[in-house]
């Protein structure tokens, strides 16, 4: 039976450090910004400095240049039946660049998409000193660079689109080691993942009063598929001193394994959120991946399988006094929510379901806006999630986390013509 082994490290690319990042293209681990982070990943809200990264069409409202910027650390307890570890992992979440135009506006950047961290084993005892050792390693994932590009059509109506370029390295490797021998066998596999997909978006603003407004948004990002280059190689290695012995690269042009396609289904996502501008705001979205068809002829699990994958979140924000000069903490946001994922993938028969909890604080830097000072608007968003994700019966593996999550928005007028020299 097979059982944990994940020792506490620090990862310092991969967002990930969990056995269920074995399926599909690993865990997807990008769900927005520090902000929609915070409020269970919602996107159901537009304002004029900060950068939107999952609804292309909430740029048309941005009003100054904006660099985004966010970090995460993340520990998490796993407990299987007989066995708890714990282990943490930490990277870049995203790094982007948005610039409004008298028309437009446009960002840029790029994002670890998925990330795939695992690390299984096994020990049988055959007979009397001889004991068989099986591991399962797994790492890297997948990454976007992405052009966006938002338009406010009209008062209260944008549209946007965004093109990502996904590339990436998944390698894993088998191994068997037996205490009689002193080789051990491994299987080290590569694929090198590439492809485009688009997002495309829209978001209504509707004033019900003077201040109070519902905000409604939609986005689609249609079905696309990546292309998978692999390779495999089969090499012996010395267990005392791990000496490479024997190598062989297996030809898997021979089975048609050496380029294969994924194909990933389309993705739908709405929502809509009601406030007052600058002072509070509550709502909910709701999103559903059509997963099941996904497949990998290269990697063939016999224990998983996919189905559509869908995320109810819920959230929202409150602000005491954003224009209060007496009192910084009346500036300060107050951000929370919640949400309830169904991954769209299937162990053992048992689909995986993640539920979390998040809350943080935006934090302003600087001083208030005037035409030559718009420090005011930078600020350090700090936020907490507190999750947990599968079972631990049946074979699998219960996962309990909390994580930190840092963004930075950092604001500036650009393109504005100098009235004094």
């Amino acid at each position: 039976m097979f059982f944990l082994f994940l020792a506490s490290v620090s990862v310092a690319q991969n967002s990930t450090a969990s056995p269920y990042s074995l399926g599909g293209l690993g865990d997807i681990t990008f769900r927005g910004n520090a902000i929609n982070r915070m409020m269970g990943g919602l996107n159901a809200y537009s304002d004029s400095i900060h950068a939107n990264l999952n609804n292309p069409a909430s740029l048309g409202d941005l009003k100054l240049t904006t660099f985004s910027v966010g970090l995460s650390y993340k520990n998490t307890e796993l407990n299987a039946e007989d066995n708890t570890e714990n282990v943490t992992a930490g990277a870049m979440d995203y790094i982007s660049v948005s610039l409004p135009t008298k028309r437009f506006v446009f960002g840029f950047g790029v994002m670890p998409y998925s990330s795939v961290g695992y690390r299984l084993q096994s020990v049988t005892e055959n007979a009397e000193d001889d004991i068989t050792l099986d591991r399962f390693e797994g790492r890297g994932g997948v990454n976007k660079t992405f052009f966006t590009l938002g338009l406010r059509l009209f008062k209260g109506f944008n549209i946007g689109a965004t093109a990502n370029y996904n590339f990436g390295t998944i390698s894993s490797e088998a191994s068997q080691q037996r205490s009689t021998l002193d080789y051990g066998a491994y299987l080290s596999s590569q694929s090198r993942v590439t492809g485009f997909d688009f997002l495309l978006g829209s978001h209504i603003k509707i004033p019900l009063t003077k201040r109070f407004h519902v905000d409604l948004f939609g986005t689609y990002s249609p079905a696309h598929e990546l292309i998978s280059k692999n390779e495999q190689v089969y090499f012996t290695r010395r267990v005392s001193n791990q000496t490479f012995g024997a190598q062989q690269l297996v030809d898997l042009s021979e089975s048609g394994l050496d380029e294969v396609t994924l194909s990933i289904g389309q993705k739908y996502e709405g929502g809509f959120s009601f406030g007052v501008d600058k002072k509070w705001m509550l709502g909910a979205q709701y999103a559903q991946i059509e997963s099941e068809n996904f497949r990998n002829d290269f990697i063939r699990l016999n224990n998983v399988s996919y189905e559509n994958a869908t995320r109810l979140s819920v959230g929202g924000f409150f602000i005491p006094n954003y224009a209060s000069i007496t009192s910084y903490l009346k500036r300060v946001a107050f951000r929370f929510g919640y949400r309830q994922e169904l991954s769209g993938v299937v162990v053992n028969g048992t689909s995986l379901e993640e539920t979390g909890i998040s809350f943080g604080l935006s934090l302003p830097l600087g001083g208030f806006y005037s035409a030559t000072n718009v420090s005011g608007y930078s600020n350090l968003n700090i936020g907490v999630e507190l999750g947990e994700r599968g079972v631990n019966t049946g074979g699998l593996i219960r996962e309990r986390y909390w994580a930190v999550r840092l963004g930075l928005s950092l604001n500036d007028l650009w393109f504005v013509k100098r009235i004094y020299n």
